[in-house]
């Protein structure tokens, strides 16, 4: 599937959540969504990356909050906490994440965002890298919404 494909893929799950029309804040992931599609002319493309990883990485952290808020919980900050709150939901509630899930994507998604958002004059290094993230974030939000 094309990158493209795949964020318009992912823009219409946004869409079909039970969330969507009821939180306005997953327009504004909608339109992060959008942003991973059109960072492909910045330049340098270092920039570019990190642009991605930004975009993309903002996504997943409102999410994260639009889900915990519907399910009575206050987000902590960061996306690693909140992905570890979403083990205290019962298992069959929408957004659920077991323990297992949710180290991989503390290591898949926190880490690399807080190394690139955290460490002066960190950025990717080649696209690959950042396309995996991306797509990780992508999973994530599947299996949340």
């Amino acid at each position: 599937m094309s990158k493209s494909a795949r964020h318009k893929l992912m823009q219409a799950l946004l869409r079909g959540s039970t969330h969507y029309g009821t939180d306005v804040r997953l327009n504004h992931v909608e339109d992060e969504l959008s942003e991973l599609g059109s960072v492909d002319r910045a330049k340098p493309v270092r920039r570019q990356r990190l642009l991605k990883v930004i975009h993309a990485a903002r996504a997943i952290d409102t999410t994260l909050g639009v889900i915990l808020d519907s399910n009575g919980l206050v987000p902590q900050h960061g996306i690693g906490n909140r992905l570890a709150q979403l083990k205290s939901l019962p298992p069959a509630t929408r957004g659920y994440m077991d323990h297992p899930t949710m180290v991989s994507y503390r290591s898949s998604v926190a880490s690399v965002r807080n190394k690139y958002a955290h460490t002066a004059g960190a950025f990717p290094t080649a696209t690959h890298e950042v396309d995996s993230f991306v797509s990780e974030v992508h999973a994530c939000m599947a299996l949340i919404l």
